[in-house]
């Protein structure tokens, strides 16, 4: 008979683990939507400023027409700006398959410690199964867990490859909008300073 000490250990470790695969995937989600929601409206903003600047931008160069010099930086702002839209509204597309993988990610983690302390509670602990009313037997539960484990491990894997990706494709997007924004702010205002 197992020490009863070590017993509770594992009740306890078990029930832990439980509990705290439930409030760790909540919080995770609430942080992760709240994060989310603001760099989406941050990246919305800087496609709304690159629209609005090339609208604007249009309309003066026609009030101006043939007389902004050299016409090669306007169209390669003009051109910056088109681009950077592009890449705000892709990475907004791309947000949310990064977001689905990490919560699948954090899930699957969870799921895989609560087996694990499910295991350890049960292998030591002699239960009964309330349906047959006969001592479950530890060595079938090793052999369950066995094969939950490969299938919760293959489903982090395949979470963290899909986040991988993602969050490497949400990041460059990210970057390249900032990047191709400031750029093409630059341009602009270079013909200004030529020009007027």
């Amino acid at each position: 008979m197992p020490d009863l000490s070590y017993v509770e250990y594992l009740r306890r470790t078990y029930e832990q683990n439980a509990k705290f695969a439930t409030e760790a995937n909540l919080r995770s989600a609430q942080h992760s939507q709240e994060v989310i929601k603001e760099k989406t409206q941050y990246i919305e903003k800087i496609a709304l400023a690159a629209g609005g600047t090339l609208a604007l931008v249009v309309s003066f160069v026609g009030a101006h027409a043939g007389r902004l010099q050299p016409p090669w930086l306007l169209r390669s702002a003009l051109v910056t700006l088109v681009l950077t839209m592009i890449a705000a509204m892709a990475r907004n597309w791309r947000q949310p398959y990064y977001s689905t993988a990490n919560y699948n990610r954090q899930y699957a983690n969870a799921l895989l410690n609560e087996a694990r302390a499910k295991r350890d509670l049960f292998v030591v602990v002699p239960s009964q199964d309330p349906d047959t009313m006969q001592l479950h037997d530890p060595e079938s539960f090793r052999t369950q867990f066995a094969k939950d484990e490969r299938i919760l491990n293959e489903k982090l894997a395949e979470s963290q490859k899909k986040e991988g990706s993602a969050f490497q494709q949400t990041k460059w997007l990210e970057q390249t909008a900032l990047v191709l924004i400031i750029a093409a702010m630059a341009m602009l205002i270079a013909l200004a300073w030529i020009n007027f």
